[in-house]
């Protein structure tokens, strides 16, 4: 039987100025106005700080650190959100995950400073997303025509150590339409954004939804993950071991 997921809608208040330390940071996110924003507080009081960096395409934070694709640029980020190093990237397309960043046309996965070249046949297909790393593997989500397939990579050699077809509804529907940011992987789930609902399925093959359209998702800290829809408010899903909760990003206001 599923779990019931506990759905929470709840406007944090709006971005004030405040002592420093007061408030813990939850994550990066981005706002109404499509700044990238630091984020703190707790569950549902979320206070919009300092932008990130300028033209952010895509980015992936957890907690420990992060990577933002600034188009010719690929930034790092630390614990705290700032900006802690600059890379020349070497396409503006990447595929990110919070510690390391495919580039397809160059087939490079990037860790840090170690970059390992990835022959396109190994991957036969597209990459749409990046999971944790698992020892010395780099789980990878590609799509092969409209399968879905979950690879792993050996961040040493960059051969594949194992891949699998995912079954349910992400296995399903994750390839219909592909798109870079609609599909996230977690250590122990993956969650999909669809026009009618955030699809959830754990590594246990239990599958969920929540009942929000959303355009993309992104890792947006250590226990978060930002949902984006056209036209409306991002929210903030906390990953907790026995579900999910969602929670409502304020405004934006003006540029701090």
């Amino acid at each position: 039987m599923n779990r019931s997921i506990v759905i929470i809608l709840m406007c944090g208040v709006s971005a004030m100025a405040q002592p420093k330390c007061s408030a813990p940071l939850a994550g990066i996110a981005r706002d109404t106005k499509q700044q990238l924003r630091i984020v703190d507080g707790v569950s549902g009081t979320f206070v919009l700080r300092d932008t990130i960096g300028e033209g952010a395409i895509d980015w992936a934070f957890d907690g420990k650190g992060g990577l933002v694709n600034a188009g010719t640029e690929l930034l790092t980020l630390g614990a705290n959100g700032a900006i802690v190093q600059h890379q020349t990237a070497p396409q503006k397309e990447a595929v990110l995950g919070p510690q390391s960043a495919f580039f397809p046309e160059a087939g490079e996965l990037w860790l840090g400073e170690h970059k390992i070249s990835i022959d396109s046949g190994v991957i036969a297909g597209s990459v749409i997303a990046l999971g944790p790393l698992q020892g010395r593997d780099m789980p990878l989500a590609v799509c092969r025509s409209n399968e879905l397939w979950l690879i792993s990579i050996n961040t040493a050699n960059g051969g594949v150590t194992h891949e699998s077809q995912p079954e349910g509804a992400i296995g399903k529907q994750a390839c219909i339409s592909p798109a870079s940011g609609s599909l996230v992987l977690l250590g122990d789930r993956m969650l999909l954004a669809t026009t009618r609902e955030i699809l959830i399925q754990t590594a246990a093959g239990e599958g969920r939804s929540i009942p929000i359209s959303a355009s993309r998702l992104t890792r947006a800290g250590a226990q978060w993950v930002e949902a984006e829809g056209a036209g409306q408010a991002a929210h903030m899903i906390r990953i907790k071991e026995d579900g999910e909760q969602v929670y409502l990003l304020p405004a934006a206001k003006e540029r701090q």
